[in-house]
């Protein structure tokens, strides 16, 4: 993989400017306008010119239904940016420009647009699979960290999420799936954000019954895949409360995984599913079983990873 931690202007943005705003409240977009231009992961990459003034056009009169804002500036603001460009430099960029075996697609979903939809709760859903895609990249350096060699990404090849060896000479392939706010708990925020009376009640089990289902589908896609296979479940902070309890108490036998209690709201989403995947019920536990791990983690604001549980196959 690409060694590009070349020096850029970016990996020194981490001093927290949350307090410097305008009387209305908003902070000034003038210094990260500035980093923009010097910084070819945002001027290229994550904020190309097709979209840049509309970018700027939105943050003029932001959303003040949602208080929606942008990924990249709230990281900017806090101090956290590079934790977002410093893996677009290291896997995707030469000191030069966009490395050659990139994929358009790829490069495509990284552009920061979701927040210039109309409806919120379609900026809510975007801006959620925009943090997954930031997220591959972010869990590819945190691997290094830990001692892995990337040796290859869904950004640059056909493949699994990141493709990995570890300092024992093993293989290892990860699938990474993300779960960031849920909509019904984004719909109550909103409300109760316009003074309204907001609730609801949440179920214990479908939680976890969703997390066993995203477990079988990263499980199909690594199935024909060498090395050491783990999938990979990365729950933001703010939603960690609906999985906490679940995954601290060991809810699923991973061993023999299973749906827990199915209810109307559950059958209905599975009808849905099986139309993909037909044999889902039947193959769940067998499809499961051929992974080697499966690892939970937190991440909070600072994009920090933190490992909730870890299931080994025995």
């Amino acid at each position: 993989m690409n060694e590009g931690h070349f020096s850029c202007t970016c990996l020194g943005a981490t001093t927290d400017i949350e307090s410097i705003r305008d009387p209305d409240g908003r902070i000034p977009l003038g210094s990260f306008t500035a980093l923009r231009e010097q910084c070819i992961a945002l001027r290229v990459v994550l904020l190309p010119d097709a979209i840049w003034p509309k970018f700027l056009k939105w943050h003029e009169a932001p959303d003040d239904v949602a208080s929606h804002s942008s990924i990249l500036l709230l990281a900017f603001r806090r101090g956290y940016l590079p934790c977002i460009t410093g893996p677009i430099h290291r896997y995707l960029l030469s000191s030069t420009g966009i490395l050659p075996n990139v994929s358009k697609q790829y490069l495509k979903d990284l552009r920061e647009k979701w927040m210039l939809d109309e409806e919120p709760l379609v900026r809510h859903q975007q801006s959620r699979i925009y943090r997954g895609k930031l997220l591959e990249l972010q869990f590819a350096a945190w691997l290094e960290s830990k001692g892995h060699t990337v040796i290859g990404l869904e950004a640059t090849r056909k493949g699994p999420d990141i493709e990995t060896i570890a300092e024992t000479g093993e293989a290892h392939a990860f699938e990474v799936k993300f779960f960031g706010m849920e909509d019904n708990d984004f719909g109550i925020m909103v409300k109760s954000m316009g003074g309204y009376p907001a609730g609801g009640a949440i179920s214990a089990y479908q939680p976890i019954n969703y997390l066993l289902f995203r477990v079988y589908e990263a499980a199909r896609q690594l199935k024909n895949v060498a090395g050491r296979k783990t999938v990979v479940i990365i729950i933001d902070e703010i939603g960690w409360f609906r999985f906490d309890m679940q995954v601290r108490g060991n809810w699923i036998n991973w061993a023999n995984p299973q749906f827990i209690a199915p209810d109307d709201t559950w059958n209905e989403f599975m009808s849905h599913q099986q139309k993909r995947y037909p044999d889902l019920l039947n193959d769940l536990a067998d499809t499961v079983r051929g992974i080697d791990r499966i690892q939970v983690f937190r991440q909070n604001a600072a994009f920090e990873f933190r490992l909730e549980r870890e299931y080994l196959r025995e």
